[in-house]
């Protein structure tokens, strides 16, 4: 620290540095003071203050929410935010070098421990590793054997869990090989911190992310099957229900690949092929997110539904790759931990750079009885991940607890490994009463680079929920940590130069999925929209009225009430007053119909399809939420929370608007919201102006008709210009049913809706849209008696091209399950 800072009173820092909780190593202090690359992180506490850094920490949480940053399984009802803490962890530059170094020998180790054991596997026919150890582990997947390698590097991504012993020396906790989850939570970290501390995020030189993720695209490319000039590469998902959901759709994002799940692939013809619209388009490379056990119906799990059927076998016949390869889950091993020293010797003929703590597999007879003997002190490990117990620390155990242990252990000995316990560094986290230190862990990414591979500067950091716990998980609850490496610790690394690649078929066809989320996208959007919009004009006659029963007026605000029941079709309780009814239908999410939960459906299938989402409709989707979950706290309140609500549907609807390329995803959103806005317009005539009314009430209800059509505006103008009809009740028939030019009209709709299907290449579906608007027109001449007759016909319609249009491009394959679900794995331990 600068003399100038280091002379700061330091009242955080002070307290921090006598909490019992601290490690003899810690990442932000060393003795007395900052540790010399911390110091302008130090100095940037003791000017915030604890009053600071507390608005900084809400601050973050609010731009999580805002950015719909989460993690958990959607399926479980448990989709939690992603939890960060502001204060980022520098790392010095010498040592995220010599880090990075063993991390690159480590990756190409484990590189050529997979290659030899699917090939020739002369580690297990020397005794270099027990072969116990690795058969009978579930990752080693005898269906990949001798699957040929596209690419120099068969294990092209990497994750490493790291943690600083007492000693202040990294140590390698795990490897996650299978599927490495959490880099698109990284880049997500870092920019919410860069954000809540944004002068010293720009005081700071620090190395950027980005370039990890385009030598990614690289590498993606690069792995490509010989003969692909133009490599297609799709990332394969078990769907939003994962508990990286999020990370997976801001991977696919920042790679500019798209986010495909089983559904939308097919193998045909012995290749991978992704379903777009009535065409086939050829995959190159999988980079796959599913358990290799659910992967592929046929090879593995017969019950599989988020698996592609025959991808094992079209990897094998070299005609895509796989990224991982399904085989890769065998290194996500304790039991290969134990022995990777020999390992080293006898592949690479070096030393580990990078070692874990002393560990012992007890397949073998004497680890297991040294394991048995010190299970009080030992961290228990079972060797499979999923699927199996947790980790144990044998001190935390009761006497019955570790018999009971040490019973599985000698029941399957094979499955079990024991491992020295690490007095993890800590770092600090801000809390109420002020700093508090936390354990610690480093995960890394890297990803292969021609013969090297590069690694994500810094990676992801993670600080455990409390003091008191021992695991560093996030499905414990644990921290985020925005790691900063200085830029002068990566200089003179060239990015891998990307090739020339065919942009993905999506932009002219999309997967059934696919255009189905969209369009429904589009559908509660405008019914959230439409809803909210009515509930507001009949709350606002039902306000003015309330107090006035049997006038002209209560009359009208009666029928807006009803018109809300049956196009909402939500029941009205007996009794239950106007205003009630109506915030119900606003406020109650349980409420089918009503606008809170057409809003929550609409956020829901946006994460379907995050990877074609703007990153801005996420923090109107949050504020919509905050707004619908408030209720309002006086009688008189629901007009401005609606207000609210419309204005983040408004502003949901511009982004879209103005971001989406007009290609067949904008078509098929677009074509949900005109289907469902003239579904809604001619709903609302039905049910608000075919039935007979005294003058005064007939008005007030075709004047609130034309305000939650947002046309009493254009009504007003052309009435006092003579340009239009006078009175309300003809202008609604003119305005919100035959006008083109306006947009709220039943035949803008149609219009719109033509041309979306002639976008998507349907010329059929077109052509019927184009006949309904000539029904349009003979509607609008229709006498007074013909029009109900008109309206139901066009509403049966509008009903029965929306089932067109599913029958003609929503239809998905046939499920694959024979028995129970399966659940996604836990990708992010």
């Amino acid at each position: 620290m600068s003399a100038s800072a280091s002379e700061l009173p330091s009242p955080l820092l002070d307290a921090y540095l006598s909490h019992p909780a601290r490690s003899r190593t810690d990442e932000l202090v060393d003795g007395d003071g900052p540790r010399t690359h911390t110091e302008g992180l130090a100095a940037t506490i003791d000017a915030m203050g604890l009053a600071g850094l507390l608005a900084a920490r809400a601050e973050a949480a609010g731009l999580v929410s805002d950015e719909g940053i989460t993690y958990g399984a959607a399926d479980s009802g448990v989709r939690e935010p992603w939890l960060v803490d502001p204060l980022p962890l520098p790392l010095d530059a010498a040592d995220w070098t010599s880090l990075e170094r063993g991390l690159t020998q480590r990756a190409v180790l484990l590189d050529a421990v997979l290659a030899d054991l699917y090939s020739d596997r002369t580690l297990l026919r020397d005794r270099v590793l027990p072969p116990a150890a690795i058969l009978a582990h579930p990752g080693f997947t005898r269906p990949a054997d001798r699957i040929p390698a596209a690419s120099r590097r068969q294990l092209v991504l990497t994750a490493t869990d790291l943690g600083r012993d007492a000693s202040g020396t990294w140590r390698v906790i795990s490897d996650r090989t299978q599927a490495p989850a959490g880099a698109g939570y990284a880049m997500a970290t870092r920019r919410i911190v860069s954000r809540v501390l944004a002068g010293l995020h720009r005081s700071s030189d620090l190395a950027r992310l980005r370039g990890f993720f385009h030598a990614m695209t690289g590498a993606l490319l690069d792995a490509a099957p010989g003969g692909s000039e133009t490599p297609r590469v799709v990332l394969l998902s078990p769907g939003s229900a994962s508990e990286t959901s999020y990370d997976q759709g801001f991977l696919a994002a920042m790679l500019g690949f798209p986010l495909a799940e089983a559904d939308d692939l097919v193998v045909s013809k012995g290749r991978v092929w992704l379903r777009a619209g009535d065409n086939l388009d050829p995959v190159d490379v999988i980079l796959r997110r599913v358990d290799a056990l659910l992967a592929d119906p046929l090879e593995f799990r017969g019950n599989s539904e988020v698996g592609l059927p025959g991808m094992v076998e079209t990897a094998r016949r070299g005609a895509v790759t796989v990224v991982n390869p399904v085989g890769a889950g065998v290194l996500d091993n304790p039991a290969l931990i134990a022995h990777l020293r020999p390992v080293a010797h006898a592949l690479l003929g070096e030393d580990l750079l990078l070692d874990s703590p002393a560990t012992w597999w007890c397949g073998q007879e004497a680890e297991l009885g040294h394991v048995l003997a010190n299970l009080e002190r030992l961290v228990v490990k079972p060797v499979a991940r999923t699927g199996g117990p947790a980790v144990r620390y044998g001190w935390l155990l009761s006497a019955t607890e570790r018999d009971d242990l040490a019973r599985q252990i000698r029941e399957e000995p094979w499955a079990w490994c024991g491992q020295e316990p690490i007095e993890l560094s800590t770092a600090p986290v801000v809390t109420p009463t002020g700093l508090e230190p936390r354990r610690f862990v480093l995960r890394s990414f890297g990803v292969a680079s021609g013969d090297d591979y590069e690694f994500l500067p810094g990676g992801l950091g993670r600080v455990a929920a409390s003091t008191s716990e021992h695991t560093v998980s996030s499905l414990a609850g644990t921290l985020a940590k925005d790691v900063w490496v200085p830029a002068s610790a990566v200089e003179g690394v060239e990015p891998e130069r990307v090739r020339p690649r065919l942009t993905l078929a999506r932009e002219s066809a999309v997967p059934p999925r696919v255009a189905h989320t969209l369009m429904t996208i589009g559908r509660f959007a405008e019914r959230a929209e439409g809803t909210a919009r009515l509930v507001k004009v009949a709350d606002d006659l039902a306000e003015d009225f309330s107090s006035r029963p049997g006038t002209w007026g209560s009359a009208a605000a009666a029928r807006l009430v009803d018109a809300v029941a049956r196009i909402t079709r939500i029941e009205r309780w007996y009794a239950e007053s106007s205003l009630g009814y109506l915030t119900r239908v606003a406020l109650d999410p349980r409420a089918r119909g009503g606008v809170h939960h057409a809003a929550r459906r609409l956020t829901s299938e946006a994460q379907e399809v995050r990877d074609l989402m703007s990153v801005d409709i996420w923090s109107v989707f949050s504020r919509l939420e905050r707004t619908l979950a408030s209720p309002p706290d006086e009688d008189d309140a629901l007009q401005p929370l609606l207000a609210d609500v419309l204005e983040s549907l408004l502003a949901y609807a511009g982004i879209m608007a103005q971001s989406m390329v007009r290609d067949s995803s904008w078509a098929f959103l677009d074509a949900g919201s005109r289907l469902e806005r003239a579904r809604h317009t001619v709903s609302l005539l039905r049910h608000t102006m075919l039935e007979p009314a005294p003058g005064p009430t007939a008005d007030l209800v075709a004047d609130a008709v034309l305000r939650s059509g947002e046309s009493i505006i254009t009504h007003r103008r052309r009435a006092a210009s003579g340009t239009g009809p006078a009175t309300a009740a003809e202008s609604v028939r003119q305005l919100l049913i035959h006008d083109p030019a306006n947009p709220r009209s039943v035949a803008y709709s149609l219009a719109a809706l033509a041309a979306d299907l002639r976008m998507v290449g349907d010329e059929r579906l077109a052509a019927q849209v184009d006949a309904m608007l000539a029904d349009i027109d003979a509607l609008a001449a229709a006498p007074p008696d013909d029009a109900g007759e008109r309206l139901h016909q066009l509403a049966g319609a509008l009903e029965g091209l929306g089932e067109r249009i599913a029958a003609r491009h929503f239809v998905r394959q046939a499920t694959r399950r024979t028995a129970e679900t399966w659940s996604t794995p836990r990708q992010v331990g």
